[in-house]
């Protein structure tokens, strides 16, 4: 229906002061959004029950554990190679040993297991606080194997240069917590 110039609704309309129109269109807008992101969150659902964005676990003790979800549509061949070793037990019992304000990582350089090809080069990805990528040797792209590192700062000089493969969801602040040589207990997938 038109509201035309001599209807009551128009009245009422012209009546309200401009602080209270504006806070019912952001109100509106607000429960729009809303609506928005409960889609969003069934896509991603879907997404995970076709095979996606499976979840590792980080236990570090009984009591702390850091939860990384995984991004297969971002790196694929990466993501193939952790979700291998974690259900090897190939993390099992390693520490972190690189620790440093902006990152730290965990991995062996004595493995069996050959280089996975970079992904890095048609990433949107960003290194932002939460990141997970795969550590690779400074002159080769692909060469990395089983390390990999947690971002714990904006890394800006990171981006295209290193694949990204996952982003911690649950058990930041354990990451910044993290000391050279700290033990994690186990990995295990999240089902």
């Amino acid at each position: 229906m038109i509201l035309g110039n001599d209807t009551p609704a128009r009245g009422l309309i012209r009546a309200l002061p401009l602080a209270v129109l504006v806070s019912l269109l952001l109100a509106a807008g607000a429960a729009a959004q809303d609506g928005m992101g409960a889609q969003h969150d069934s896509c991603e659902a879907i997404g995970e029950e076709a095979g996606g964005g499976m979840r590792v676990a980080i236990i570090l003790d009984e009591d702390a554990r850091i939860v990384i979800e995984t991004l297969p549509q971002d790196a694929p061949k990466t993501v193939e190679r952790f979700l291998e070793l974690v259900e090897d037990g190939f993390y099992d019992g390693i520490r972190f040993h690189r620790v440093e304000e902006f990152l730290v990582q965990a991995g062996k350089k004595d493995h069996e297991y050959p280089a996975v090809e970079g992904e890095m080069f048609d990433q949107k990805l960003t290194h932002e606080p939460g990141m997970v990528g795969l550590a690779r040797l400074p002159d080769d792209y692909d060469s990395g194997t089983t390390q990999f590192y947690i971002v714990k700062e904006h890394k800006p000089n990171f981006n295209g240069e290193y694949t990204l493969f996952g982003r911690v969801v649950e058990g930041m602040e354990l990451v910044g917590a993290i000391e050279k040589n700290d033990k994690i207990k186990r990995m295990e997938i999240v089902r």
